[in-house]
């Protein structure tokens, strides 16, 4: 086990305040889902579903609710914790002595990584009774949830790669988080707003390009938001239920399936599909993509972010090597 990561886990998990955080963490989790829980029976009573139908619909917006929500939590909770790693030992003054021990660059890099996710991973698993409750309602499979969990892994790695980092070349603890903070924004929101513009310029230069064919942007594949969706909805599959209402993903599938040649109403059921679109497989009716998934391509950036984060963290906490200088004896026979 990487040492740095083993101090700073027993340290942290031996804290008095561990204990009384984990337990309000799970009592506000339990709450949350009942509220959620209240809202989707609501919403399925009020639109006059059955008994059968109302059951699944209640368990797919947990669900799907619940997956946002802790992704939220991440995008929120990683980089303040990440963000403190590096700068935090400076503030101290015990980073010479990390640097100086027989530890590489790379495993002081890397433990701190993995100290600054560890505790987001208790919480995730405190969570996971709550998460489970929508298998049984049937509104989502077990491949559903670890699709959002892998996601929800990959994003926290990344944020976490970018806040130390940051960490590491901050000369203050409030610089870093700022900093940290900073980006994190902009990978997760500032990418909506990209995505406005990027409809709007779109829709300027070529007016009504929303009924014509797919629509690809850009903007989304850096969002977390959209990754996770798609992940969670892969294979897409044709939902067609008189009265049906909509879900929390149901905004992000409006973009998703429109990219795929798909049309989907506001209530999150397909409207109509060019020929030759669909799959019959196991009695479902899949929707065949006509470009790749975009949470291919959100893995792919996260990857190369986190890399290219980690690399350079390294090269920022490598000990400074000075050069040598040699030197010369006196001339025995001069003297």
């Amino acid at each position: 086990m990487n040492p740095v990561f083993a101090r700073e886990a027993k340290e942290r998990f031996r804290s008095r305040r561990t204990l009384p955080f984990l337990t309000a963490w799970a009592v506000a989790m339990g709450l949350l889902t009942y509220l959620l829980y209240f809202t989707a029976v609501e919403i399925s009573t009020s639109s006059g579903l059955g008994r059968l139908v109302s059951t699944g619909y209640v368990g797919r917006f947990l669900f799907q609710a619940m997956v946002l929500l802790l992704l939220t939590a991440v995008i929120f909770l990683v980089p303040s914790t990440a963000a403190m790693s590096i700068v935090g030992e400076r503030e101290r003054q015990t980073f010479q002595l990390l640097q100086v021990t027989q530890l590489s660059a790379f495993q002081l890099v890397l433990g701190k990584l993995l100290a600054s996710i560890s505790y987001l991973m208790i919480l995730m698993v405190v969570a996971l009774p709550m998460a489970a409750v929508p298998l049984l309602f049937g509104g989502a499979t077990f491949g559903d949830v670890v699709a959002a969990l892998g996601m929800l892994v990959v994003t926290a790695v990344m944020l976490a790669s970018v806040s130390v980092w940051v960490s590491a070349r901050a000369r203050g603890s409030r610089g870093a988080v700022a900093g940290a903070l900073s980006i994190t924004f902009l990978i997760s929101y500032f990418t909506f707003a990209s995505m406005g513009g990027e409809l709007l310029w779109q829709n300027t230069r070529d007016p009504g390009f929303w009924g014509k064919g797919s629509v690809e942007v850009v903007s989304i594949w850096p969002n977390p938001y959209f990754g996770i969706v798609d992940a969670v909805v892969q294979p897409y599959e044709v939902r067609q239920q008189p009265g049906f209402s909509g879900t929390p993903f149901t905004p992000f599938e409006l973009l998703l399936f429109r990219r795929q040649e798909v049309r989907i109403d506001g209530g999150g059921f397909v409207e109509g599909i060019g020929p030759g679109r669909l799959i019959f497989e196991e009695g479902r009716q899949l929707i065949e993509l006509s470009k790749p998934p975009v949470y291919v391509y959100t893995l792919v950036i996260y990857l190369g972010i986190s890399a290219l984060a980690l690399w350079r963290a390294t090269k920022a906490v490598t000990a400074p090597g000075g050069k040598t200088v040699r030197v010369r004896r006196p001339d025995s026979a001069a003297s």
